[in-house]
């Protein structure tokens, strides 16, 4: 069939979080670890608004997505010490379970898993030099389980969660991650099914570090505009120092997505800083 979707979509927790008192009970850690968080504590109006604001953001997203018709879903994500930890930190890993199931809040999420097209993946990555990390047993978190609950309610059609290493050094350069991408792209443009991908993180936040609680909204600005511009290409060419600087490492996920388009222009982007911990970023990308 053919690649026929891409799009990218922040996953912060508070998204999914109703306003007033589970998202502050949720996000108290950010408030008594960072200073300017707490005295910018979003009002309940504020959280009311920015979720209205990401609703619509993920709406349009959703759009896109169905009017595409995928068969499957690949999910780029990073772990977050859910099911890697400092004894083994794969750079990037294939999930080949039958199914892939989570929890978040009151929130559960069972779907199946594209393990198929899985191993093509792991296959073609062993023949141009790229070694994925691979396995069944892997839990899914709010790093998938956000946007999913936006974009895939319902578990109509398989699911694929690769993961990208943003937050234990070393991890991948840009570079890396869009040839990853490149990567994705030709095994899909001769898969059996029709393919999407949905990169998830950030933008810009500093979670565990002394920074938490900043936002550099200037950088997620760029980035942004420069994905309009069709230029996605020459992220690439960012260092990893450049873009944990500006809070953006999980943006090492979309430039897996970055990788698969291309040079094609953004259709849609959406952007709000959280006045608590994170710029959210949402782009579709027209195929």
């Amino acid at each position: 069939m053919s690649f026929v979707a891409a799009i990218a979509a922040s996953h912060a927790p508070n998204i999914l979080l109703e306003p007033g008192a589970e998202w502050d009970e949720f996000m108290m850690l950010h408030y008594r670890m960072a200073p300017q968080a707490a005295s910018t504590k979003p009002s309940l109006e504020a959280q009311q608004k920015l979720r209205r604001d990401a609703e619509k953001a993920y709406a349009a997203l959703r759009a896109d997505l169905e009017a595409a018709r995928p068969e499957v879903l690949i999910v780029v994500a990073n772990d977050q010490f859910v099911n890697f930890a400092y004894n083994n930190i794969p750079t990037f890993f294939v999930t080949l379970a039958d199914e892939v199931k989570g929890q978040f809040t009151r929130h559960r999420f069972r779907y199946r898993n594209g393990k198929e097209l899985g191993r093509a993946i792991l296959k073609a990555g062993i023949d141009a030099g790229i070694d994925f990390a691979f396995g069944e047993y892997i839990e899914l978190q709010h790093t998938q389980t956000v946007p999913l609950h936006f974009l895939l309610p319902e578990p109509k059609i398989p699911i694929l969660p690769i993961y990208v290493n943003t937050w234990v050094e070393p991890i991948p350069t840009p570079r890396r991650c869009f040839q990853v991408g490149e990567l994705i792209r030709k095994v899909a443009d001769g898969w059996k099914e029709r393919v999407a991908i949905l990169a998830t993180g950030g933008l810009s936040h500093f979670p565990g570090s002394p920074r938490i609680g900043e936002i550099d909204t200037s950088f997620d600005h760029k980035l942004l505009e420069i994905l309009r511009e069709g230029k996605g290409r020459s992220l690439a060419e960012y260092s990893v120092e450049e873009i944990c600087k500006a809070g953006d490492s999980e943006f090492l996920n979309w430039m897996v997505a970055i990788g698969s388009v291309g040079d094609a222009k953004a259709k849609e982007t959406f952007y709000m800083p959280d006045h608590v911990a994170t710029g959210w970023g949402f782009v579709s990308w027209k195929i």
